[in-house]
């Protein structure tokens, strides 16, 4: 069972939010005395004044966060999944072709597909969704394992990922008792002559070649993973701790960017038309695609990287007062969205390469 405690350490996010509102909504003395000294002031100059106070506001916001810990706020989960193709090289029959078209047998290869079932597809199916919400809802922390689950979405992840398991073992009780036998049983007729017993395993060896495993542990406090005495390779050790887990966690955000640009860079594409040129047709996933992933960027800065929340503070601004339709319907809204959006890309951070 998951402690609510463990989610106050995202007090902070609502807070900033509410603060940056209120600070956005104050006139400053220099607008103030702009329009008090300068009868001349323009509506454009008024505009901009604003926006560079709306700005520089994001901006204090950011650098007076006081981030948790990361230990505090996330940990680290392992997926591991396991469902047999059920797909086998055929050397004979890649031979058999190699001669009927006249090729060199070691360019020609051939598979065959052992058994068709329904049920078996749907175990695929369920396992590849499995990761892809897997991936969607964590960040990478290591090369192909553990990846960084934070407290806030782990209210979600944990019992979405239960139901994803539970329906995945249905499936492989109903495969191994029902489906696989009755699939091996017309196997025979479907192959033909390339029919192969030998290629089909037992049902007792495709119960322990099919599972699912997901592993939660903790995230190692460099400052207490090596223990601080005066000696030197114990100082180096724990600076090499400290460095390569700052490296993980930089590059655990920028997979966040990464994330971001395609769908901004396709907004500022798809914005670009005039009154008189013809409409690019964009469908309503053009906003949701961004403010679903800005729906997870705030649970996942934990450390309230400055980057990360001065952009994610940019968009929702940008993106919090226009619809898909008031974009195709206004010139004005598309133009300055556009305009917005492309800075807010320029000023996406250039990913640091990681060895």
């Amino acid at each position: 069972m998951i402690d609510k405690h463990d989610f106050n350490t995202f007090d902070w996010v609502d807070t900033v939010c509410h603060n940056t509102q209120q600070n956005s909504t104050k006139p400053s003395e220099t607008k103030e005395n702009l329009l008090t000294n300068d009868n001349t002031a323009t509506p454009v100059a008024v505009k901009e004044l604003n926006m560079n106070t709306q700005t520089q506001t994001i901006a204090e916001e950011v650098n007076n966060i006081k981030a948790p810990s990361i230990q505090s706020s996330a940990c680290l989960v392992t997926l591991n999944r396991s469902v047999p193709s059920m797909m086998k090289e055929d050397k004979d029959a890649a031979r058999a072709l190699a001669n009927l078209k006249n090729a060199d047998p070691k360019a020609v290869g051939a598979k065959k597909k052992l058994i068709a079932c329904s049920i078996h597809e749907a175990l695929v199916s369920t396992s590849n969704a499995m990761y892809r919400y897997h991936a969607k809802h964590t960040l990478p922390w290591t090369e192909k394992g553990p990846r960084l689950l934070t407290n806030a979405v782990k209210l979600d992840y944990m019992p979405t990922m239960e139901e994803f398991m539970k329906q995945f073992y249905s499936l492989k009780d109903q495969f191994l008792e029902d489906g696989y036998p009755a699939a091996v049983g017309r196997a025979q007729l479907r192959l033909g002559d390339l029919f192969d017993e030998a290629l089909f395993p037992t049902v007792y060896e495709l119960e322990r070649k099919i599972g699912v495993r997901l592993n939660y542990e903790i995230i190692a406090d460099p400052e207490h993973h090596v223990v601080r005495t005066g000696d030197l390779a114990a100082q180096t050790m724990r600076d090499s701790c400290i460095e390569l887990f700052e490296r993980r966690l930089a590059s655990a955000y920028n997979d966040i960017f990464e994330r971001l640009k395609p769908f901004l860079t396709n907004m500022s594409e798809m914005l670009d038309y005039d009154e008189e040129d013809k409409p690019t047709g964009f469908r309503d996933t053009l906003v949701t695609n961004i403010t679903d992933v800005l729906g997870l960027a705030d649970a996942w800065n934990i450390t309230a990287d400055p980057d990360l929340t001065r952009i994610t503070r940019e968009l929702q601004t940008t993106l919090g007062s226009v619809t898909p339709d008031s974009l195709r319907n206004s010139v004005t809204q598309r133009m300055e969205t556009k305009a917005k959006v492309d800075k807010i890309i320029n000023d996406i951070p250039v990913p640091t390469l990681d060895f």
